[in-house]
C-alpha cells in the first residue's frame, strides 16, 4: 500500500512540490526560520492545523509580548495547551535572530548532530520537534515520528513507543530502510504515510 502511494505520481508530485517549500525555507532569512520553530513547539501534542491557525494569529506579536499575554493571544486563537506553549514560546522568543545562524551551520555540517543541539539547547523540543523543524526549514534525512507515524511502525508488528532516545533512533533506522526501499528520504516519508492515515498532505 505504501510503496503504491509513492509510486503515485499525482501525490509524489505533491509531496516533492512540498520538499521544495523545505528547501526554500533553507534560503530564507531569520524569520522564516523562527516562524518554522514556533510552529514547531505549538504543533507538539496538537494538531497541524489547531498550531498553524495559532501560529499566524501571535507570530507578528509574540516578541514583544511576556509569557502572560503570548498565552491570552493563544487562548484567543484556540489553542488548547495555552498556557504551557506560552511558557515555551517565552522562552524560545529570546532564541530570535540566532536561530539560522546557530542551527544551519550545524545542520549543513551533520544534521543528526544539528537534531542533538536543539533537543538539548531549545527548552521544550525533543528529538521529533527537533527533526520536525529541520525537515522544514530544508535538512530531509531525519525523520519525523510523530503518533500516526508510531501507529504505522505498531501495525506492521513493531511495539515501540518511543518513551526514550534509543526508541526513536531505533523507529527511525526502521524507517530509513523503508525509505531507501522506496528510494524516498525519510525526511519526506512521513508525508506519504500521514496521507496514507488522513488522506491530506500538511506539516
Amino acid at each position: 500500500m505504501l510503496r503504491s502511494l509513492v509510486l503515485n505520481e499525482k501525490l509524489r508530485a505533491r509531496v516533492l512540490e512540498r520538499a521544495e517549500e523545505f528547501l526554500l525555507n533553507n534560503k530564507a532569512d531569520e524569520e522564516v526560520w523562527f516562524r518554522e520553530l514556533v510552529l514547531c513547539i505549538l504543533t507538539s501534542n496538537s494538531s497541524f492545523i489547531s498550531a498553524y491557525k495559532s501560529m499566524n494569529y501571535i507570530l507578528d506579536k509574540i516578541l514583544y509580548m511576556d509569557e502572560k499575554e503570548i498565552s491570552i493571544l493563544l487562548q484567543e486563537s484556540g489553542y488548547r495547551f495555552y498556557n504551557l506553549k506560552a511558557k515555551y514560546l517565552y522562552r524560545a522568543k529570546n532564541l530570535y535572530g540566532k536561530v539560522k545562524k546557530t542551527i544551519k551551520e550545524i545542520a549543513d555540517k551533520d544534521q543528526m548532530q544539528a537534531r542533538e543541539f536543539i533537543a538539548t539547547h531549545i527548552y521544550s523540543i525533543g528529538y521529533k520537534e527537533a527533526s520536525h523543524f529541520l525537515r522544514n526549514v530544508g535538512y530531509l534525512d531525519l525523520a519525523i515520528i510523530d503518533r500516526h507515524i508510531l501507529r504505522f511502525i505498531n501495525n506492521l508488528g513493531i511495539p515501540i513507543k518511543l518513551k526514550s532516545k534509543r526508541e526513536y533512533l531505533l523507529a527511525e533506522s526502521l524507517l530509513r530502510s523503508i525509505a531507501n526501499n522506496l528510494n524516498v528520504q525519510v525526511g519526506l516519508l512521513d508525508l506519504f504515510i500521514f496521507f496514507k492515515q488522513t488522506n491530506t498532505i500538511v506539516k
